[in-house]
Parts: C-alpha cells; sequence; structure tokens
C-alpha cells in the first residue's frame, strides 16, 4: 500500500482489521503523509543505512524509511498488528518485522549482525515507557550512528535543557549530543493525544561508561537528599572521604553534579 499515514488509507486497514489504538501500548497513529517524511528528512538514512525502528504501528513511518534505508528492522510488541503489517508493507524487501517486546532484544547484537556501516533507531515512543526504552538503547553498548524519537513535548525539552540534571540526561551527555528537531502537533494522531509530541536526535560520540548506571541511581535515590546521603548507601564509611578526593561537596544534590563529577565516582566503584 502506497502512502499508509494518509487518513483514508489509515482508516481502510484500521476498519479492515479492526484495530482500535492500544491503551495498555500507548498507541497514538500518525495520519500525516507531510510529517512522516519531515521526521524521515531530520535523520542521515540512507542506503549505506540499517534502521532499526521500534513500535512500527501500522507501518506509517516504516514506509518512508524503507524507501531510504538500506534495510528496516521493526521490533513491534503488539501481536494484533501482524496482519495489518503484512499487507501495508507487502511492497517493500528490506524490512524484517520481529514481534517482541523491545526492551527484551540483545540490540548489540541485532546491531554487530545487521551488516550495514551505518546503524540508526527511529521510534515513536510510548511516552508511559519512553525514560526506559532510552536507557535501554543507551546502556546496550550497542555501537549506533545515532537515535532519533518522538516523545512528548515537555519531556524533549526537559532532556535538551542543558541545566536539567537527571540520570537519563546525564546517561545522555556520557554518549554524545542531543538536539530538539521538530514539534509535532498532537492533531496529526489518530487518536489524538492530551499534549504536542516533539523529535529529539541523539548524535553518538562515545561509548557508555556502564559503571555510571549504578553511581546515577544510587546518587538521585532521593532528590532532595544531599548526594553524601544516597550515596553513603553505595560506599559506607568511605562516603566522605572518595567525595573529598573527587572535589564534590557532600551537601550538594544529586542535580548539581556535573557529568565529570559523576564519572570521577565510578572510579571508585
Amino acid at each position: 500500500m502506497k502512502d499508509i499515514a494518509k487518513k483514508s488509507n489509515t482508516d481502510y486497514l484500521l476498519n479492515k482489521y479492526q484495530i482500535k489504538a492500544s491503551k495498555k501500548f500507548g498507541q497514538n497513529f500518525l495520519i500525516d503523509l507531510n510529517i512522516i517524511k519531515k521526521i524521515v528528512e531530520t535523520t542521515p538514512v540512507d542506503l549505506e543505512t540499517c534502521v532499526i525502528e521500534i513500535g512500527p504501528g501500522i507501518g506509517a513511518l516504516t514506509e518512508q524509511l524503507a524507501m531510504k534505508a538500506g534495510k528496516v528492522i521493526c521490533f513491534e510488541i503488539d501481536t494484533r498488528l501482524k496482519d495489518v503489517l503484512d499487507e501495508s508493507l507487502s511492497e517493500y524487501q528490506n524490512i524484517d518485522i520481529i514481534f517482541q517486546d523491545f526492551l527484551t532484544v540483545d540490540l548489540k547484537k541485532i546491531v554487530e549482525e545487521c551488516g550495514y556501516p551505518k546503524v540508526c533507531i527511529v521510534a515513536n515512543l510510548p511516552y508511559y515507557i519512553t525514560s526506559d526504552i532510552l536507557e535501554h538503547i543507551i546502556t546496550s553498548q550497542a555501537d549506533l550512528y545515532s537515535i532519533h524519537a518522538m516523545v512528548q513535548k515537555e519531556v524533549a525539552q526537559k532532556l535538551t535543557d542543558i541545566h536539567y540534571n537527571s540520570p537519563l540526561t546525564l546517561m545522555i551527555k556520557c554518549i554524545g549530543n542531543i538536539s530538539l528537531d521538530m514539534i509535532i502537533s498532537k492533531n496529526v494522531f489518530n487518536p489524538a493525544p492530551h499534549i504536542d509530541s516533539a523529535i529529539i536526535s541523539i548524535h553518538m560520540k562515545e561509548k557508555y561508561n556502564s559503571l555510571l548506571t549504578e553511581i546515577l541511581k544510587k546518587s538521585f535515590t532521593q532528590k532532595r537528599k544531599t548526594i553524601y546521603n544516597n550515596l553513603k548507601q553505595l560506599f559506607k564509611d568511605q562516603t566522605n572521604q572518595i567525595l573529598s578526593e573527587c572535589h564534590i561537596n557532600p551537601q550538594m544534590r544529586p542535580e548539581q553534579l556535573t557529568l565529570s563529577d559523576y564519572i570521577e565516582l565510578t572510579k571508585y566503584l
């Protein structure tokens, strides 16, 4: 089927297979072809690229990616969509659809086996699980070129705010640079969500420091507590000494520390 994102084509597929957007999986189907083409334009996808798409839905974005990429590997958790995708994407030979929860995927292995010099992730992320999926990608140690994700507008603004520190933003800073590429109106979805969305891009520059996860999780256990109080459960009686050696004020809050501070702390694990 050509131009899946057209409202008439989306309606046809959903009606034919009696599919309703699942609240459980946070589904909202994009029904604006121009917006989808603009999303693809924000990515560096070309014939030398393997795209890993999370949540293809009925294939609207997948179709446009397949026109430009060498290969598209899709992970979809909703098995109800199998027949829909078999029809909507039947004319494309460079698409593999795997029905599996992306959070259980060995992403590093998938990237190593895909055989392409450039691997990008493109995803329309369910709002309720955005952080979990981004963390899964970042901590996978997969050799990625870039990540492009649709998230809530407010989440995108937080993630791209250089003054806002959280475990996720610090993980992102550890691996590369993030940008907010475009705002997407809630009115181009079926069903329409309550708020607007945005496309963020993360361009990879460094390998992720796997020790950072433990330090960040412990440091942000209770944001209102000092870094000393949060880390003493990890470093016990050595906490003051370690903070002193790292030149970190023990009375600081976790969001006041820099990425360099946290990387320095990983050396004591």
